[in-house]
């Protein structure tokens, strides 16, 4: 760098940070200095104190050595250290710095005065606590009920009271910070308020980008209308069915916006997808109403940042025992000086609609233009990567509850042309690479990295050669939505006679010989002059398409397929030349920047009453539950059937045996306990002084499916004294196919076929299970049982021939044999209780042939004995 460069860069950095005194002099120190917070709990012993962390940093450019002495024999090699002070008390920080031309400056000192804390607020005795009130009522919050506060200061969440105390009637989290009154230093407390049953805020929708010069992109959602499945084995009673698959479409009405930059802009949305607020790089503007933020004291705010491509961030700062999220940081990277600032919007002002408290802190230098930032694997914090051209490292910026944490990594190319700062970062959608353009050599690349989602680092790098000579560069850069394609535009100056492409890199491929051989252009060579590339929405579930910005158009060009390998046919571009319209009609002007945009996790719905069922076959138990409502309030949960059965319990079972839609009405009464409760810890006080908060009726249905009916003995006779064998089916009926399971009485399988051939006496079990997943079991049981017969002639000749002489009856498994014989008066011819003994025609000594003769056999089954006498008639004919 050339002596006036570093003086130039020197003075950028004085008007930047307004330092009055000698450059060399000055280093930045937070404006609270606080003392180490090891408080700790008195039930548990654990620590709950919030560390908050001094920032130091040196606004000497031309610096590139540093050590820090503390005052405390603490020390640091580090720019911009981070320093918890164990005591508090005065002490002397001092500087020694290195340039970069090799003197060392003379040490710089400052003093500082390290403050304590107020007293610990607390809410029901806790730092975090929940509580659930009737919503008729309303709540006072107090944070020193049981303490003495001392001489502090409170501003409270999200209402922005600096009272005491506050009275709340609405669902929500609140919580105070109480600053010590001289040393400024602060702890905070939270309560989680919910007023039984109180619809909360609604939710903001689909997000809405901004961007350009007036330019705004509204996102619309379609989708097909599902239908409930009657036929789930579990589910909602009443369910809010989604759409199937559902798919973002940009709107055709897109009104003008208040941002006015050519370059960056940074949006945040909270956990409802409601816009908290924007910036264009110089203006901050309120989310709900669009107007302009301003300091606490009522002041004008500017950032002074429009140029910049990507340098711009808006990022929700977690807190340490206080609700999420009642800061936000916006970060800043000056084009000019290469620093890296943010300043700090404080929602408890302004009705919520926010003001600056903190500007201008310097973070760390040298950023470059590109700045990307993603929500953590685990959804605790924030991490943004801040690119180092000059280094080829990457600065990771973790912010959570104690701050912005730096780390520097130097991975992937380090010899880069100065054109590399420029442009966009993209982090793929499922967080596990990030891609970014540089140029080397005069030569255009794209650089892809592997992410770590635990450790936030980079590895792997894969540098995939354009082909393209730079002037014009590779700028814009964004992932499809199954993060395997990679898009990039080069930006050509039309003014110079150079063209922009748009072009796809297949990932997929593997390794960057073969992503650059196959790569496609999107877009050839035109004298536009393209701009950054976003998937969009950010957040959110459905088809998505890819964006790209085209300096002052009033349209923004899309890819509809942007996940699958091809030419601007098969991704579906809609900048085709001589088409009706380019892409998404803009009320504004697209420049060549698109918003950077985060958001905390999407807030879970809030508690409704709800009921679910498990189970819905006809004759087997349905298991029907409910969570109850306002919790921790007791509840008393009555089930109303169809068929008038009242059944009480957060779960109860119920058989329905019919099958079809049924109805199902719950109602939860919801008690809550009087303050004597809290004193007396007793059961049946709770009860007797307790009062009725509100009760709720909900209706649900259910189909039934039908189960198999099926025709199945208890018992199966066979006769193994023949030797028999007997083939059984169940016929069943109730669906359209069946699957059989013939078991042993311990469950073994024997087989599968819709009928069984029985052999063996003993216990069977059988399994009918329909097409809708009903089941039917049957039990039976073989035994041993021969069918009592008579084995009987028609006629018989008694004339002495020896041929069928004799009435022979041959019976079979009978007891109690009785035949007797009629002629036709009635008169009893012939008796035998023995069927050995054989009737051989005659009456009193004579036969009367001819004749047909009745009779009658009673007798009773041998295996069968509960059917009681059995009786055979017939008529027999003697023939002379």
């Amino acid at each position: 760098m050339k002596t006036w460069e570093k003086i130039c860069q020197m003075l950028l950095f004085i008007l930047l940070l307004g330092v009055s005194e000698s450059l060399y002099a000055q280093f930045y120190i937070s404006p609270k200095v606080c003392v180490a917070d090891i408080s700790t709990d008195p039930a548990t012993g654990q620590l709950i104190g919030c560390e908050k962390r001094t920032s130091f940093f040196d606004t000497v450019a031309a610096a590139d050595a540093w050590f820090w002495d503390f005052g405390d024999g603490g020390q640091s090699n580090s720019r911009n250290p981070q320093y918890v002070y164990q005591a508090p008390g005065p002490y002397t920080v001092r500087l020694t710095r290195t340039m970069n031309n090799g003197s060392v400056l003379q040490s710089s000192t400052r003093q500082i005065t390290v403050g304590t804390y107020p007293t610990q607020p607390k809410f029901n005795d806790k730092l975090s606590a929940d509580t659930t009130v009737c919503e008729s009522s309303s709540l006072e919050l107090n944070p020193f009920k049981l303490q003495i506060a001392g001489n502090v200061k409170y501003r409270w969440f999200p209402t922005g009271d600096t009272t005491k105390t506050i009275t709340v009637d609405t669902t929500g989290c609140y919580s105070v910070e109480v600053f010590d009154a001289v040393s400024g230093c602060s702890r905070s407390a939270k309560i989680n308020v919910k007023f039984c049953l109180q619809e909360s805020s609604s939710g903001g929708g689909i997000e809405k980008w901004y961007f350009g010069k007036g330019g705004s992109l509204e996102f619309g959602m379609e989708g097909d209308s599902t239908e409930r499945d009657s036929l789930a084995v579990e589910g909602d009673l009443n369910p809010d069915l989604p759409l199937e698959n559902p798919a973002f479409k940009p709107s055709n009405s897109n009104e003008v916006s208040k941002v006015n930059t050519s370059g960056a802009v940074a949006m945040v949305y909270d956990r409802n997808t409601n816009l908290v607020f924007y910036t264009d790089g110089n203006r901050l503007f309120a989310g709900s109403d669009d107007t302009e933020i301003q300091t606490a004291g009522g002041g004008n705010f500017s950032i002074g940042n429009t140029s910049s491509s990507q340098g711009l961030m808006i990022v929700p700062k977690s807190n340490c025992n206080a609700c999420n999220y009642t800061e936000y940081y916006v970060l800043s990277q000056d084009p000019a000086t290469k620093l890296l600032s943010y300043s700090v919007v404080d929602m408890r002002y302004n009705n919520r609609k926010g003001a600056v408290v903190e500007q201008n802190i310097p973070l760390l230098f040298t950023a470059s233009e590109k700045m990307a930032g993603v929500r953590s694997s685990n959804d605790s914090a924030f991490v943004l990567y801040s690119f180092d051209y000059k280094k080829g490292a990457f600065n990771i910026l973790t912010i959570d509850s104690t701050g912005i944490n730096t780390t520097e990594q130097i991975v992937g190319s380090n010899t880069l042309d100065s054109l590399s700062g420029t442009g966009y970062i993209a982090i793929s959608p499922n967080g596990r690479k990030l891609a970014h353009g540089v140029v080397i050599n005069g030569k255009n690349y794209v650089e892809v990295f592997d992410r770590n989602l635990n450790t936030n680092r980079l590895s792997d790098p894969i540098l995939i050669d354009l082909n393209i000579p730079a002037p014009p560069t590779v700028y814009g850069v964004a992932f499809g939505s199954n993060s395997d394609i990679l898009y990039t535009t080069i930006k050509g100056n039309p003014a110079l006679g150079q063209d922009s492409q748009l072009i796809q890199l297949a990932l997929f491929l593997g390794d960057a010989a073969s992503i650059s051989a196959q790569k496609e252009i999107i877009l050839p060579p035109t004298r536009e002059e393209f701009g950054a590339l976003m998937l969009g929405p950010v957040y959110g579930i459905g088809e998505k398409y890819l964006y790209m910005s085209v300096n002052n158009k009033d349209f923004l060009p899309y890819l509809q397929n942007p996940d699958v390998k091809g030419n601007a046919a098969v991704v579906g571009l809609s900048y085709v030349a001589g088409s009706a319209s380019f892409g998404a009609p803009l009320d504004g002007l697209a420049t060549l920047g698109l918003p950077n945009i985060l958001a905390p996790v999407a807030e879970q719905e809030g508690e409704g009453i709800s009921a679910n069922y498990s189970g819905n076959c006809q004759n087997s138990p349905t298991i029907f539950t409910t969570q109850g409502i306002c919790s921790p309030m007791r509840n008393k949960v009555t089930w109303y059937f169809d068929d008038g059965t009242k059944k009480e319990g957060t779960q109860t079972s119920y058989t329905y045996t019919k099958p079809g839609w049924h109805t199902i009405k719950m109602v939860v009464e919801v008690f809550q306990k009087s303050k004597v409760s809290s004193v007396v810890n007793n059961q049946i006080v709770d009860k007797l002084t307790e009062t009725e908060c509100t009760e709720e009726e909900y209706t649900g249905t259910i189909y039934i499916k039908p189960a198999p009916t099926t025709q199945v003995p208890r018992n199966l006779y066979i006769c193994f004294e023949e030797f028999e064998k007997k083939a059984f089916g169940p016929s069943p009926k109730g669906g359209n196919s069946f699957v059989y399971t013939w078991m042993t009485s311990l469950g073994t399988t024997l087989s599968r076929d819709s009928a069984y051939i029985f052999d063996i006496p003993a216990t069977y079990l059988l399994d009918v299970e329909n097409n809708f997943g009903c089941l039917t079991k049957d039990t039976v049981t073989v035994k041993e049982g021969c069918e009592p017969a008579l084995f009987l002639p028609d006629v018989f000749t008694p004339n002495e021939d020896n041929l069928n002489n004799d009435f022979a009856i041959i019976p079979a498994y009978i007891t109690d044999f009785d035949f007797k014989v009629f002629n036709r008066w009635g008169e009893l011819v012939f008796n035998s209780k023995n069927p050995e003994i054989k009737w051989d025609g005659k009456f009193k000594g004579k036969i009367y042939g001819n004749q047909l003769y009745p009779y009658t056999i009673n007798y009773r089954s041998k295996y069968f004995p509960e059917r009681g006498q059995l009786q055979t008639r017939g008529s027999i004919l003697i023939l002379k």
